[in-house]
């Protein structure tokens, strides 16, 4: 998983004359949001490609390019190794690209960095207030959740108040503040157009107005959000963007009419087009394909796969307790086949609630996807791996919990009735939702012999009122805007509650794997990362339940991680652990 190398975005000129390529290298952490790329131009005349940006000290990766109108000029972003993002600008017969060194670019929670051409000569970004500290989804992945670190020092200096404040009559957080500003590439000019809590900016069609959303400058007024009779996603939308919307013109800022609806860019695509391809044979290619030539091979990569044996997969149609028929997902280990079983298997299922899988080939057993619990590492390690189907509305998931077993337990029995697995040795696993949905099954049977949860909900109510990880010192932007997003999701979103904790206990009670804990037989490793937005609470709290019955369980916990492992040593430990607890729980 550290070392797949991916063919990212591919940003064409008008012209098609030439593409910007990101070809991302493998880094420090799986699954995560850091950009590590590097920047390639394919030339599509001359079949060439370049490149002109490589991540190296003290920059982790390039990313976001994007042409000027006359396909003369390319801008992109970096990011460095703290978190800070700034523009840069080639120009096509320039051997090396020029930073925009007087600006930096606004990450945020909801809209990362972007930036777009006004004209030729002109872009329009949305820039950090460089005095005020640094927070968002690439601070919080980069820096690891700094704030609490730093917060820490002080306390064992003793000499400054170590203290965080969250006030619900503060008026947001002042890291957001941001500028909307027109660069001219040629000589580094600057033009502010607007300034304030400002977010999604779009350039319409035309390229004559720039929309933007503004965050009000209070944020007090909460119920607002939740009028019984008010649109579900414009409380999404102003809580992420602001309820305000501007038009302006892109060079001076002055208001401007709402621009039209946009009409898609098109592209003659058979003029010159990317072709990516994977496989076990021949690993990653780019190739370009060009009307009246021959396909070119533009780049190759991961050919370190024609090394690695994979499990065998095959799909298994079988019928739900409801008599819905449905289809699951076998992986065997690559020394096993279906005809030719020496022994039963050892079987991991793996579950996610609202999954609902095709005869396709499920991307999850993908070499090339990089899953930090892949089910390929399981089958490497011995165990078959069954991936069944559990089509309960991915909306209203924690309203699931007595729907969980339906489309898991048949295929179960299927494999048993096969010859397939041990039944005295299968176990449960799944991540978030699927941490949610593992804790809730091992409380309604006793078939699996052992469980792994990681990033799972367990009790709701507490979840509810407990801050999201990376927004609990601000690292990732403002905790009372990220609270109120928890609260959206639990009353109007995917939790599908009827109302707050203290309007319908028994519904959060009822939905809550926690409640059910008593009925729980099965030894449960818990993981979590110390700054999930599943709050690390949740698994203390379940833990506990487990250690008071003096029934077997674990709680892995890994600094700084989020709602998934992502350091390769923390990876690697993990695994070290799943395969001893594996071996403790369902030993041969």
């Amino acid at each position: 998983m550290f070392r797949v190398q991916r063919v990212g975005a591919v940003a064409w000129s008008a012209d098609s004359r030439r593409a910007a390529v990101e070809i991302t290298h493998p880094g420090r952490w799986i699954g995560s949001a850091i950009p590590t790329a590097e920047i390639d131009v394919v030339d599509a005349q001359a079949a060439t490609m370049r490149r002109i940006a490589s991540p190296a000290a003290p920059f982790m990766g390039f990313f976001a390019g994007t042409w000027s109108p006359d396909g003369r000029c390319l801008a992109f972003l970096s990011v460095d190794t703290n978190a800070i993002v700034r523009p840069w600008i080639w120009s096509v017969g320039q051997r090396q690209p020029v930073m925009l060194r007087r600006v930096q670019i606004h990450d945020g929670p909801a809209d990362g960095p972007a930036l777009a051409w006004s004209d030729a000569f002109h872009i329009v970004l949305l820039a950090r207030d460089s005095t005020r500290p640094n927070a968002g989804p690439l601070s919080v992945a980069i820096l690891r959740d700094r704030n609490v670190a730093d917060a820490w020092q002080r306390a064992r200096d003793g000499t400054r108040a170590a203290v965080s404040v969250v006030d619900t009559h503060a008026s947001g957080d002042a890291a957001s503040t941001s500028s909307l500003v027109s660069i001219d590439v040629r000589n580094g000019a600057t033009t502010t157009l607007a300034k304030g809590r400002l977010h999604h900016v779009v350039l319409s069609t035309d390229r004559r107005t720039l929309t933007y959303r503004r965050n009000a400058d209070d944020d007090t007024v909460v119920s607002r959000y939740f009028a019984p009779t008010g649109d579900v996603d414009a409380a999404y939308l102003a809580v992420n963007w602001g309820h305000d919307e501007h038009y302006v013109d892109p060079h001076s800022g002055a208001p401007t009419p709402a621009p039209a609806p946009p009409t898609p860019a098109t592209r003659d695509t058979a003029a010159a087009s990317l072709r990516i391809t994977s496989s076990l044979t021949d690993g990653t290619r780019l190739d370009l394909l060009r009307r009246g030539h021959a396909d070119t091979t533009m780049w190759r990569g991961n050919l370190w796969v024609r090394s690695v044996r994979t499990g065998h997969a095959r799909a298994i149609t079988y019928t739900a307790l409801d008599g819905k028929v449905l289809t699951a997902w076998l992986l065997l280990p690559a020394a096993d086949s279906i005809g030719s079983l020496a022994h039963r298997l050892p079987v991991v299922t793996i579950i996610y609630p609202g999954t609902t899988y095709s005869e396709r080939t499920p991307l999850d057993l993908s070499v090339f996807h990089d899953d930090f619990e892949h089910p390929q590492l399981f089958a490497a390690l011995g165990y078959a791996v069954l991936l069944p189907s559990m089509p309960v509305d991915p909306q209203r998931q924690a309203s699931s919990i007595n729907d969980l077993a339906a489309g898991v337990l048949p295929v179960v029995d299927t494999l048993i009735a096969r010859g397939i697995a041990d039944s005295n040795r299968i176990a449960l696993l799944g991540q978030s939702a699927g941490g949610y949905a593992t804790l809730g099954l091992i409380s309604q049977t006793d078939q699996f012999r052992s469980a792994i949860a990681s990033g799972a909900y367990v009790d709701l109510a507490s979840a509810y009122g407990t801050f999201y990880g990376e927004f609990r010192y601000g690292d990732a932007g403002s905790a009372t805007q990220a609270q109120l997003l928890r609260m959206l999701q639990f009353e109007r979103g995917v939790f599908g509650a009827p109302g707050a904790p203290w309007e319908v206990p028994d519904w959060y009670r009822s939905a809550s794997p926690i409640t059910y804990v008593a009925r729980v037989h099965t030894p449960v490793m818990l993981i979590k990362g110390d700054a999930d937005f599943v709050p690390t609470q949740q698994a203390e709290e379940y833990f506990t339940a487990l250690y008071r019955q003096g029934k077997r369980a674990a709680f892995v916990r890994y600094a700084g991680e989020g709602h998934t492992i992502a350091a390769r040593a923390n990876v690697l430990d993990m695994w070290s652990r799943i395969d001893r607890w594996l071996r403790e729980t369902m030993p041969p």
